[in-house]
């Protein structure tokens, strides 16, 4: 049993020290924990197919105050990271998508860490 726990807790470090790297090479890494943890809300929403407003963001678990959030996210539609545009549904509203560098990060990430994954279990 305790063997067990061993192999997991490794995969965990192996996964996360390959996702770190990841970070470091996208500059990913560059962001601060607040515009990291929206970026990976908004990437969550995208995953499940759920549309995202600003305002949806700005109400989000915990990020900060409103001015902070729009900040946060000013920065990461400068780095390339996001991109608001219009919402379809509401002309008032804009809509919050990943950019394609966010989407081949994020993928590169999963890729990776499945490898190690798979290199674990064999």
């Amino acid at each position: 049993m305790k063997e067990q726990t061993v192999d997991k807790n490794q995969l965990i470090f192996r996964i996360n020290r390959v996702v770190r790297a990841i970070e470091a090479t996208s500059g990913l890494g560059e962001l601060d924990i607040s515009a990291r943890a929206i970026l990976n809300f908004i990437g969550e929403a995208e995953a499940e197919q759920r549309a995202l407003n600003v305002s949806d963001v700005v109400k989000g678990p915990g990020f900060g105050t409103a001015p902070t959030v729009y900040s946060r996210l000013s920065e990461l539609e400068k780095s390339g990271w996001i991109k608001c545009i219009p919402d379809p549904r509401d002309g008032r509203a804009k809509q919050v998508l990943l950019t394609p560098l966010a989407r081949r990060t994020f993928a590169r990430m999963s890729t990776e860490a499945r490898k190690v994954f798979a290199a674990q279990r064999s």
